[in-house]
């Protein structure tokens, strides 16, 4: 781990209870001595904690020293349909790893209408993720009802789907990924004048792999 995420992080002194606590000290057996790396998600420092007091259920912490983290800048925005939530949260770390900078997630046709997304687990995994990878940043999340507003919100976009050209590196507009089973004609009506662009040298890519290829040619 480079840090672990505390809301709180920054403040002179900070109680740790709940499962922050468990976490700590009991799975990675953090012990008195220690000190420990804290950070907000909020700015780029990293705060530097003792521990002044450890007992069976909380620790206290005070605020040792501050450091400001270099950072690189998130680049990129994946617009993409709604698929399986078990598989969102399978590839959400890689995409925070990958530095993208933010995902609008929508219900295409194809998409299966009672998937909904837990945000306040998304964003769990995603702090522990910026923990291990050391972003300091948040990756920002949005929802839209369909492609339509997707489009009234962004108008130009590119779109990944089959037989197109092959897909440039260093995109700088926002990337649709269809749902498993591609786009429907009506959809495809839409999308008629939009950039389109494809993994020549792929086979058939499941959504999040396809979600994954776009996001790497971005940076």
């Amino acid at each position: 781990m480079q840090f672990t995420y505390h809301k709180s992080a920054g403040e002179s002194v900070i109680k740790l209870e709940g499962e922050i606590y468990n976490h700590l000290f009991h799975a990675r057996r953090i012990r008195k001595l220690d000190s420990l790396t804290l950070c907000n998600l909020k700015d780029l420092n990293a705060y530097i904690y003792a521990i002044v007091t450890l007992d069976k259920k909380s620790a206290t912490l005070q605020l040792k020293t501050i450091q400001n983290m270099e950072s690189k800048t998130p680049k990129g925005h994946l617009i993409w349909a709604m698929v399986d939530p078990k598989s969102i949260e399978k590839t959400l770390p890689f995409l925070n790893e990958l530095n993208l900078a933010h995902i609008t997630f929508f219900y295409a046709d194809f998409s299966q209408k009672h998937f909904k997304l837990d945000n306040a687990r998304l964003n769990r995994i995603l702090e522990n993720s910026c923990g291990q990878c050391g972003r300091l940043t948040r990756l920002k999340m949005e929802s839209l009802s369909n492609l339509e507003e997707v489009l009234q919100k962004y108008p130009k976009i590119a779109v990944m789907d089959f037989g197109a050209k092959p897909l440039e590196s260093h995109l700088e507009i926002p990337f649709l990924i269809g749902a498993e089973g591609g786009f429907s004609k009506q959809e495809r009506k839409l999308l008629s004048t939009q950039a389109t662009f494809s993994a020549p040298n792929s086979n058939i890519l499941r959504s999040e792999t396809a979600a994954l290829y776009a996001t790497s040619k971005i940076f």
